[in-house]
């Protein structure tokens, strides 16, 4: 009996002991754990802005149109299998006949022009482009298609319309954008390649898409009735102050930057390669584009017009070096020159 009362003392001495030291015994309850607070916290979003439908007033007739000027390029679908040229493509001038992949010189008809031609009617002009054919694989025009204009006539173009892929026979503005070179840097110094070149080409987008005060200011179709054509349609007025011009076509395989004009300015002829058999055979990194000489608009050229096809038996293109025949057009003013132009105000079009 006194054993079991010693026994019973110590136990009770123990739990005291450990409750002094802080730790949990029997003779303690469980005390209730805290929980996190759960906290609610906002999300800011990026407030979207609201899309502007486009409404479209005015769309190219053409039908009863009238020649203003055409000419024949030179084209490579009788002699593509040789896969090299003899004419058309001098680095040195910017002019390239090259309808063909890197290296391996595959043909691309889809970009090779056969023919351009221009025409007006009241509100619009038209500039006609003809292909050697189509892509084989998906019998549609894939390539960015673009004229540019040189209002000046001094070889170096203050604005550009490029159409990308263009696929409806229907009048679209759909991948019809205009570029224009604002401060004066397309073509650099001289029309001879510029080595360093650093100008940003056509740097000021005016139209995209439809979108702007006038969404009826350029348009592209693509009609393939015998012949593949690349039709691109723009608003007269844009040249109202400028009836005097001269135009010209390029198309190529891959999308044309309006900032990388001109190709001989921001390639070097090493990297662009060339389709004329010699030291810089084949094509490189400048490939699939075709692009033709300038045409004239509302006046008789005279033949000494830099970049100009021939007159007769004389040719236009004129030896870019010569000061006598080129006169570069000094930084202006793009909103004083082209008034419509500059009342385009580029906004985000609907998605469809």
């Amino acid at each position: 009996m006194k054993f079991v009362k010693q026994v019973l003392f110590l136990s009770i001495v123990f739990a005291f002991a450990l409750q002094a030291c802080g730790l949990p015994s029997a003779l303690t309850a469980d005390e209730p754990t805290a929980q996190p607070v759960a906290t609610q916290v906002a999300i800011a979003t990026e407030q979207q802005p609201t899309p502007v439908e486009i409404v479209h007033t005015l769309i190219p007739f053409g039908a009863d149109s009238k020649d203003v000027a055409n000419a024949h390029d030179n084209e490579e679908s009788n002699s593509y299998d040789s896969k090299s040229v003899m004419f058309g493509d001098d680095f040195n001038i910017n002019r390239f006949e090259r309808p063909f992949t890197s290296v391996d010189m595959a043909y691309l008809p889809q970009v090779d022009i056969v023919d351009i031609g221009m025409t007006e009617d009241d509100n619009y002009y038209y500039v006609h482009i003809k292909l050697a054919g189509v892509d084989p694989a998906t019998g549609g025009a894939n390539g960015s298609y673009a004229v540019d204009f040189d209002t000046s006539i001094d070889g170096k173009a203050e604005f550009i319309i490029i159409a990308q892929t263009p696929t409806s026979a229907e009048w679209s503005t759909d991948g019809v954008s205009i570029h224009a070179d604002e401060n004066s840097d397309v073509g650099g110094e001289s029309l001879s390649p510029d080595n360093g070149y650093t100008g940003d080409g056509f740097e000021k987008t005016v139209f995209n898409a439809g979108t702007g005060n006038d969404p009826d200011a350029a348009w592209s179709r693509f009609v393939n009735e015998g012949s593949p054509v690349v039709e691109i349609a723009f608003k007269k007025a844009f040249l109202a102050a400028q009836p005097k011009f001269m135009w010209s076509v390029t198309a190529s395989l891959a999308t044309i930057d309006p900032t990388k004009f001109y190709y001989n300015d921001t390639y070097t002829i090493e990297s662009a390669g060339s389709p004329v058999l010699g030291d810089q055979y084949p094509v490189k990194d400048l490939a699939g584009v075709d692009n033709t000489c300038r045409l004239p608009a509302g006046f008789q050229p005279t033949g000494t017009e830099p970049l100009g096809c021939h007159v007769g038996q004389q040719v236009i293109e004129a030896d870019p070096s010569s000061p006598s025949t080129i006169h570069f057009t000094p930084i202006f003013n793009i909103c004083k020159v082209y008034p419509a132009l500059c009342e385009l105000q580029v906004v985000q079009p609907i998605k469809p």
